[in-house]
């Protein structure tokens, strides 16, 4: 492969002397381009006899038909002067034939011409030869509008002589346009009294990109070309190569876009275009390449995925190529890394960007290294200081949950993405007059996303003063309308009639009614404990509800709203009645915001229970569940995680002996998991993420040489990470 590149590179100074040569130099002096009739053939054997007779030496021969050679034993030898016109046709050679140009004079020449018309299809040629199709051993070839291939793996299409000159024309083998194409002159052919066109300086694959296709190359929309900036703007997916010998070119990518094959260029070439290009090339290639020296790559504003052998090469540390890298990402998905040890650049920069992977990467000398700065770095990763978009935060309708989302500023299909159920508590209390304040707080997991809070005004006005010696409430003189807020009409005999409908299912008797009515209005009873004991008598536990049903009366009596409208929560309590039983559930309800502006609509004084505890059993359910997953790699069972979220909750246990059982448990033990596993599991475990290279060899090293698994559970269990974590679950963590 080196051996092939090198050769590639030696010929673009060969280039660069043909191209000074076709332009200083008249074509007079070195072209005599014939004139004359035209010779119409429709035969490959018709084309043989004509190429080879001196009776049409400075004629013309037309092809009215495509042409193949089939069973032909016949190359096609030119020895004179003349004129080959496709004619937009296509003339493919019998198989292990080829054409041969060896001209009479040296200053003779012989011209292909492919297109009908200008504006038509390229005219083409194709041969199966191990060899050069199209060879030249005397005087000048000329190929204008011409699509030449050769299929053969060992095969290239064009001699390697410094007397063949190209106008917009295609070439294509194995490694077409690439490094078995043996030509000398992909250049500018000056005609006489025209002015130059750059044709045959930019290649996509097959097609030469003119001044008559450069607003719609293909005709698809994928590629246009500016000739006035050199921006070659690119949008969509292109199976081919790309080859440039444009200085100053910029390859702007206008939308996600992806190319299967390799990017040469000769020249300065800037990738941009503020979206994302993949470039996928072959395990033998590398993928983009710059071949002249003292020339840049330069990418800028732009995204690029790299698969292939390697992803850059230049000409090596001495050839004044540098490729800078200014905010941009670059992912090297290439087999052998970012570049390798020959075909470096003189320097990589990187403007407001930097490596991110591997860890502690280093820059030097052209290359880029792990951090033992010897060993060539693959799997690449830069990022530019910006990569994210703003972070959008979005609360739901309710305030119970807020969701916080970054995008790539390149590609809006890679984000990070975090949903929390939000704490809340009363940050003003309502009056007769004011509304109360609620404040929601979200704290995220990643270090990304910022802990977010949102005051709400939604505490209902009191339709009384609780506090007051003077409400008409504690009047026991009120005949039938003693249970009536003052000024107001709502009663405590409505809120004692929710509760038996909603909870019982039926309307109030009398006796009933006005029991509850009295010791709610005279303070006896406060709105927790009134449906705690509506919630947990015989009677509403004689209607015999499963769980699903229960829930669904919970979410009506204490949030009044229906369940089907919160399936998070939902299986959240669901969950939590599996481990921890009814009556803590409905703890949990009863010291909610939604019940607390329930009764204060209705003038009675919420109350509370077992408030502290109903919050902590929540993040230990949580907590104990991610122990089993993490460390045990399961789900977990039900008594269990009855067990282990009650001794967190009821501070039992810490976090940290509630790990310790887990990893040093018979069920953990039994699986005899290798250093690597066991290291594995404690980063998910300890610090919610997959080790880093760096860190396992670490642990690895040191459990090698002797330290215990005790031990490194003590490393781990006291890190800032697991620490982190407890706080995030509101566990102690010991």
């Amino acid at each position: 492969m080196r051996k092939i590149r090198s050769f590639t590179k030696s010929l673009a100074t060969i280039l660069m002397m043909a191209l000074l040569v076709s332009v200083i130099l008249p074509v007079s002096s070195r072209v005599v381009l014939a004139a004359g009739e035209e010779i119409e053939v429709n035969t490959y054997n018709e084309l043989v006899n004509a190429l080879k007779s001196s009776d049409n030496a400075g004629k013309t021969i037309k092809l009215t038909k495509n042409i193949s050679g089939g069973t032909s034993t016949s190359n096609l030898n030119v020895k004179y002067s003349m004129t080959l016109n496709l004619n937009g046709r296509t003339l493919t050679f019998p198989n292990g034939k080829r054409m041969s140009v060896s001209l009479n004079g040296s200053e003779d020449v012989f011209k292909i011409i492919g297109r009908a018309s200008f504006s038509s299809s390229l005219g083409q040629m194709k041969g199966n030869y191990n060899g050069t199709l199209i060879s030249l051993s005397k005087g000048y070839l000329v190929i204008e509008e011409a699509a030449i291939t050769n299929s053969n793996t060992n095969g290239h299409t064009l001699s390697n002589s410094d007397h063949i000159t190209i106008n917009s024309g295609s070439f294509k083998s194995p490694n077409a346009l690439r490094s078995k194409i043996k030509i000398n002159s992909l250049t500018k052919y000056a005609k006489s009294g025209t002015t130059q066109r750059y044709d045959g300086q930019l290649f996509l694959e097959y097609q030469v990109v003119s001044d008559s296709n450069c607003k719609d190359v293909f005709g698809d929309g994928i590629f246009s070309y500016d000739i006035s900036t050199k921006t070659l703007s690119f949008g969509g997916y292109f199976e081919g190569n790309i080859l440039s010998h444009i200085d100053d070119l910029t390859i702007s990518v206008t939308k996600k876009s992806e190319i299967t094959g390799i990017i040469n260029v000769y020249g300065n070439t800037t990738f941009t275009g503020g979206n994302k290009l993949t470039v996928r090339s072959s395990d033998e290639d590398y993928s983009i390449n710059q071949y002249l020296i003292g020339k840049n790559i330069i990418v800028k504003d732009i995204s690029l995925e790299i698969f292939g052998k390697y992803a850059f090469s230049g000409d090596g540390f001495d050839s004044n190529e540098n490729l800078i890298i200014e905010n941009a990402e670059i992912v090297d998905n290439a087999g052998f890394g970012f570049s390798d040890d020959e075909y470096i650049f003189s320097s990589i920069s990187l403007k407001n960007c930097k490596i991110i992977e591997p860890k502690d990467a280093v820059v030097k000398d052209g290359i880029i290294f792990e951090s033992d700065g010897k060993t060539l770095a693959k799997n690449v990763k830069i990022r530019p200081d910006d990569f994210w978009k703003p972070v959008e935060y979005t609360w739901s309708d309710d305030n119970s949950k807020c969701v916080a989302i970054h995008t790539s500023r390149f590609d809006s299909s890679v984000f990070e993405k975090e949903s929390v159920i939000t704490s809340s508590k009363v940050k003003i209390p309502a009056t007769t007059t004011v509304k109360g304040t609620t404040t929601y707080t979200a704290t995220f997991y990643n270090s990304a996303f910022t802990t977010q809070s949102k005051d709400v005004q939604n505490i209902p006005v009191l339709p009384y003063d609780p506090n007051s010696n003077n409400n008409s409430n504690q009047n026991t003189n009120q005949n039938t309308n003693q249970n009536t807020n003052p000024g107001t009409d709502i009663s405590f005999e409505d809120f004692v009639e929710r509760l038996y409908v909603v909870a019982l299912n039926r309307p109030s008797e009398p006796e009933g009614k006005e029991f509850w009515c009295t010791h709610v209005g005279n303070g006896d009873l406060n709105g927790a404990q009134c449906a705690n004991e509506f919630l947990l008598s015989k009677e509403f536990k004689d209607r015999g509800l499963s769980d699903e049903e229960f829930l669904k009366v919970l979410y009506k009596t204490f949030f009044d709203r229906d369940a089907a409208n919160d399936p998070d929560g939902f299986n959240f309590w669901m969950n939590s009645l599996k481990t921890e039983g009814r009556d803590k559930v409905v703890d949990g309800f009863i010291n909610s915001t939604e019940w607390c502006n329930i009764c204060a609509t209705y003038g009675v004084k919420s109350g509370a229970t077992r408030a502290k505890a109903s919050i902590a059993s929540k993040n230990a359910i949580a907590f104990a569940t991610r122990l089993y997953t993490e460390c045990l790699g399961r789900e977990p069972e039900e008594d269990g995680l009855k067990f282990w979220s009650l001794g967190l909750t009821n501070l039992e246990l810490t976090g940290k002996q509630a790990a310790h059982e887990f990893f040093f448990s018979k069920e953990f033990n039994d699986h005899n998991y290798s250093n690597n596993e066991l290291i594995t599991r404690m980063y998910k475990t300890f610090m919610g993420r997959e080790p880093d290279t760096d860190g396992m060899n670490f642990w690895l090293n040191e459990m090698s040489n002797g330290m215990t698994k005790e031990q490194v559970f003590n490393n781990f269990v006291n890190s800032a990470e697991f620490t982190q974590i407890c706080k995030d679950y509101a566990i102690d963590r010991g």
